[in-house]
């Protein structure tokens, strides 16, 4: 064996060894992913005030380093209503990665932050729900029209109606629907006056009550096409229309 070959070799076998140790550097320096839900501090009791509430959250949430607003950030707090502390849920592309990172890096000063509202001792509050939401429907969007455009080119074109009209319309673009379909746990309405969509979820319980994203989108859709009213229906079956951070 050449001495190249053996200096080759060492170097591979150094490279290895080392690989733990740098895989936990970068895991220590990122936020942690959330756990399940049942592993957490439980969200703030009815006794909480709601306008108190939604402002305490949203102050934390403009906190945040702008790298992290589009991350659904779960904060817990200590018996004195103290940030004590703060995971990321697992989302879409490499934007996660850098919330975790952002987050990391700010962690001791939003623990040092003044005490939130005494109901949230012990309690966890959630940020970014919509943005988040937001961010996971336009990469599902992305994907699915990216997988739509490879089909149709290598397929060729089929005749296509406008999805308004009745009837069957083109095969792709039941194709990008399905693909948007597809395990969505949210239900996307265009808003009315709005650059950004109205977005429906169901609650973060245990077997939420009320239909599922399918069956209350069918049926809300042949209901009306009025948005107020579509908006109406969806919440009556159990779904939480969620706000996103004032612009």
């Amino acid at each position: 064996m050449t001495r190249r070959a053996t200096l080759a070799i060492m170097f591979v076998l150094v490279g290895c060894a080392a690989a733990p140790d740098a895989v936990e550097k970068v895991e220590a320096d990122l936020a942690p992913l959330c756990g399940a839900l049942d592993t957490l501090a439980p969200l703030p009791g009815e006794s909480c005030d709601p306008d108190a509430l939604a402002t305490y959250q949203h102050d934390l949430a403009r906190a945040l380093d702008p790298r992290a607003r589009r991350s659904l950030v779960r904060v817990e707090h200590d018996a004195a209503a103290h940030v004590r502390a703060l995971c990321i849920e697992a989302g879409p592309g490499y934007a996660n990665q850098s919330a975790r990172r952002a987050l990391a890096e700010q962690r001791e000063a939003l623990r040092a932050r003044p005490a939130g509202p005494a109901c949230v001792a012990d309690a966890r509050v959630d940020l970014n729900r919509y943005e988040a939401a937001e961010a996971e429907f336009h990469e599902r969007e992305t994907r699915c029209q990216e997988q739509s455009r490879i089909t149709r080119e290598t397929h060729g074109p089929t005749a296509i109606r406008g999805a308004d009209s009745r009837g069957q319309y083109g095969v792709y673009d039941r194709e990008f629907e399905r693909c948007m379909e597809y395990q969505a746990e949210w239900i996307v309405l265009d808003q009315p006056g709005s650059t950004h969509p109205a977005i429906f979820v169901k609650p973060e319980i245990p077997s939420p009550p009320g239909a599922s994203v399918y069956d209350a989108e069918s049926l809300c859709t042949r209901k009306s096409q009025v948005f107020e009213k579509r908006a109406a229906c969806i919440e009556a079956e159990g779904f939480e229309r969620l706000t996103p951070l004032s612009r």
